[in-house]
């Protein structure tokens, strides 16, 4: 199985891959292949070559099969051209100085020419838009698409390692003098490491562990999913006022990085939110519950009543109130006294609830004390 997703880019490959080069040169590939020239018989290093270091490019004694450089060197008429300035435009051969360097800079890849030549691979399945080029530069250099036409784990290895270098355990090399190799728009495997994947990597993650610890540890994925700390890139900009909304969305999800007492409680106590906390450290301008006279009211026709908003979701309640928060209203004779005109149970419920007192009393004994209970005739 492939197990590596790199930068593909579309204006060209990867730049990191084949960093930049700079070639002073002029000549026309598909006027040497038109006129019957084998890619071999200039690059016939590549017969013997087994690194992508080797420097394949074709050097006079090349060169000289067809073009006569010493009649050229003494002036003389020569067909083809065979003069310096064929190849090197500008030179001026009386100066004396060497021409423009060639920068041909290393590819960041393990590559074997020499196995690809034994096989009889010809040179434009990998060198597709060579034989239409004139000079050929590192756009014509083979992609990763190009590669897994034949290295798809049945005609060749689909090892990332065969052609990528990798680390010691294992994982793949992602920095070089040219930059640091990621993911891009267009690679062939369809995973873009662009903006805001951070946010959308796990649905992939999750299919095919496999390509992530191709270059990833699973010691990076721990620095953000421990929920001990984040990257700022994990939430925007005054996430703190912000996340409220979110939370009631899904709890499950701030859950899944974040402990609910731990975390959650222990920052809200911290800024004077909850039963426990100091509530001079609550701001000024803020607001637990958004109308408190109408929460804490005795009618239930209000929306924002407490007992309303508990029925829809208890688990924000919960977040900071425990059952005796609830206990100090609801139970005993704080039902008769402060709450006489509200009734918890549903309507009915005292022609059942001696039987159910009778059965297992402990729930009643969680609001009523023994003596309600027996005033009521319940034991």
């Amino acid at each position: 199985m492939i197990s590596l997703v790199l930068v593909l880019l579309a204006a060209g490959p990867s730049a990191v891959v084949y960093p930049e080069q700079s070639l002073p040169l002029s000549f026309d590939h598909a006027q040497h292949l038109t006129g019957g020239a084998d890619c071999l018989t200039c690059h016939e290093a590549a017969k013997k070559s087994a690194r992508a270091e080797d420097r394949n490019l074709p050097r006079h004694p090349e060169c000289e099969q067809c073009h006569d450089l010493k009649a050229a060197a003494e002036g003389k008429p020569t067909d083809p051209r065979s003069d310096c300035q064929a190849c090197h435009p500008g030179f001026d051969q009386t100066a004396r100085a060497a021409p423009a360097a060639v920068v041909f800079p290393s590819p960041n890849l393990r590559f074997n020419h020499q196995v690809h030549v034994d096989r009889k691979v010809d040179c434009a399945v990998c060198h597709e838009s060579v034989p239409r080029t004139a000079l050929a530069t590192r756009t014509e250099l083979p992609r990763m698409a190009t590669c897994l036409r034949c290295h798809d784990g049945r005609q060749a290895s689909a090892d990332c390692a065969t052609c990528h270098p990798s680390q010691p355990g294992g994982r793949l090399r992602l920095t070089f003098a040219s930059g640091v190799l990621r993911p891009a728009a267009g690679n062939p495997l369809g995973l873009d490491h662009g903006p805001r994947y951070d946010r959308t990597h796990g649905a992939r993650a999750a299919q095919d562990r496999a390509t992530c610890l191709t270059c990833h540890a699973q010691s990076e994925c721990e620095q953000c999913h421990d929920g001990t700390r984040k990257p700022l890139s994990v939430h925007p900009n005054d996430w703190i006022t912000a996340h409220p909304a979110a939370v009631r969305g899904n709890l499950l999800d701030c859950e899944s990085c974040h402990r609910l007492q731990s975390f959650c409680a222990a920052c809200h106590e911290r800024a004077g939110i909850g039963m426990d906390a100091d509530p001079t450290l609550l701001a000024r301008n803020l607001l637990v519950h958004r109308n408190p006279d109408s929460f804490r009211g005795t009618s239930h026709a209000d929306a924002g009543h407490h007992g309303i908003q508990a029925m829809r979701d208890l688990r924000q309640c919960i977040s900071c109130h425990r059952e005796d928060s609830c206990l100090r209203c609801h139970a005993g004779d704080a039902v008769a006294t402060r709450f006489s005109t509200v009734d918890p149970h549903p309507a009915g419920f005292r022609r059942e609830c001696r039987a159910l007192a009778s059965r297992n009393d402990r729930p009643c004994l969680r609001c009523h004390t023994g003596g309600v209970l027996a005033g009521w005739g319940c034991r």
